[in-house]
């Protein structure tokens, strides 16, 4: 009953911001998307009435009836491009049932992405976005992990999430989340906050690890490189890292630490890891699926189609997945499909480097960087985590590249306007906060 009664009262105040602007509307549909209440309250009105999709037709038309400008550029033009790729992969392929309701919930997440890289206009826009979502996510997230260390350190945590899956996929998006609230923790305005992000990200990193995922533990490994790397204080951030590590690993079992250690596969067979090698040849079933259909199976078909290209002839089951976001994308979207995923992550990239070159010039606020770095750390999670899981299609994945895209919108205008003003060099060069660069402007 008080879950029914929470979800409610956030349900009918978000609606009425949503009634006002589409961007509040945007913001009920991010939370709808990551909470899923639909899923954690106990009555069945929820589950029996697709609210969220309502919603994301309002966000829609809303959108539409707005007036607001339509952003025609190479990112969105790229997106339009590897949607239409993903409906002719599936429309031509033979396994079109079973791929088109996959292709609408892809086509469902590239609008959405489209409606983050439009309406998170400006700096305070996109800093919402982000706090939409991770706390929308972070709010059963932080939970179950800091409620696991505590009360059984080092066990299992085989709970799913809806939209990331398994253990993988659920390691893969936790540590996404981590990325982006720390980045939420470096923009925030009090030590309350900043404290708050911090207790939030060290259980979802509890969260990501205990799923004894192999793939999300090298994605860890490369999500604290990047913030070592990337943090201007470099010291201060290996000593949180330190700190945060040895909370989460010291409780870990040996079972864990064995399992870690197969990720080096050895020579004689007899010892390999049969899970390595079997994901060696889904890979390789991958490449075979791509050379017979260049234009690929249909989005998320590699299931349907695996028996009939498994070499082994069900040697390692039958119909079984890909395993990985990059073979998934080749084998069902085909090369061209794979070239534009892989350029729409290069300009994800690109973008992220370009606003921490220019906040490190002092030509945009510093928060930008901040911002950068966390879709930028985000995406590196993704891109080792998901090299073991499917997570091609996952909404959480293309939100961040509309995220970036947005950051790339947000960057162009603080220069256009920084030049029409005629602002002075050194502005934005101490700013660490939302409020500092009009702090050091007034003094």
């Amino acid at each position: 009953m008080l879950r029914t009664l929470f979800v409610s009262a956030i349900l009918v105040v978000g609606a009425a911001f949503a009634l006002q602007s589409e961007f509040y509307a945007l913001l009920l549909y991010l939370w709808f998307a990551y909470f899923r209440p639909e899923q954690w309250v106990w009555s069945a009105s929820f589950q029996a009435f697709p609210i969220s999709y309502v919603v994301g037709v309002y966000l829609v038309f809303r959108w539409i009836l707005s007036g607001t400008a339509l952003r025609a550029d190479l990112r969105t033009g790229l997106l339009a491009a590897l949607l239409l790729v993903a409906a002719i992969a599936t429309f031509a392929s033979p396994y079109y049932a079973y791929c088109l309701p996959y292709l609408s919930d892809f086509t469902k997440a590239i609008i959405i992405t489209y409606m983050i890289a439009t309406l998170a206009s400006d700096t305070s826009r996109l800093r919402i976005v982000i706090l939409t979502i991770a706390f929308s996510l972070a709010f059963e997230g932080a939970k179950q992990g800091w409620a696991q260390l505590i009360l059984n350190p080092g066990g299992t945590n085989t709970n799913e999430v809806a939209f990331l899956g398994d253990n993988n996929g659920v390691a893969v998006g936790m540590l996404m989340l981590v990325a982006m609230i720390v980045s939420l923790a470096r923009t925030s305005a009090t030590v309350w906050e900043r404290w708050l992000h911090h207790f939030l990200a060290v259980g979802i990193l509890y969260r990501a690890v205990s799923t004894y995922s192999r793939g999300g533990f090298l994605a860890a490994a490369a999500l604290l490189l990047m913030f070592l790397l990337r943090s201007p204080r470099r010291g201060r951030a290996l000593v949180a890292a330190a700190l945060a590590g040895s909370l989460v690993l010291s409780v870990m079992p040996e079972g864990f630490w064995d399992r870690m250690n197969t990720i080096n596969t050895v020579e004689d067979e007899n010892e390999r890891d049969v899970s390595v090698e079997s994901r060696l040849h889904f890979w390789s079933t991958a490449l075979v699926m791509a050379s017979a259909r260049p234009m690929g199976v249909g989005v998320n078909g590699y299931n349907v189609a695996y028996d009939r290209y498994d070499s082994t002839d069900g040697a390692f089951g039958r119909e079984r997945s890909v395993h990985s976001a990059w073979f998934g994308a080749l084998a069902e979207l085909g090369y061209a499909g794979f070239a534009l995923f892989v350029t729409i992550l290069a300009f994800a990239f690109t973008a992220c480097w370009r606003t921490r070159r220019l906040a490190k010039r002092g030509l945009i606020p510093r928060e930008l960087e901040h911002f950068a770095v966390g879709c930028e750390a985000a995406l590196v999670a993704f891109a080792v985590g998901g090299s073991f899981v499917i997570f091609q299609y996952t909404e959480m994945l293309w939100h961040v590249v509309g995220l970036t895209m947005a950051l790339y919108s947000i960057t162009a205008i603080e220069l256009a306007a920084r030049k029409e003003t005629g602002a002075a060099p050194a502005l934005y060069k101490t700013s660490e906060t939302a409020a500092a660069p009009a702090a050091a402007s007034a003094t």
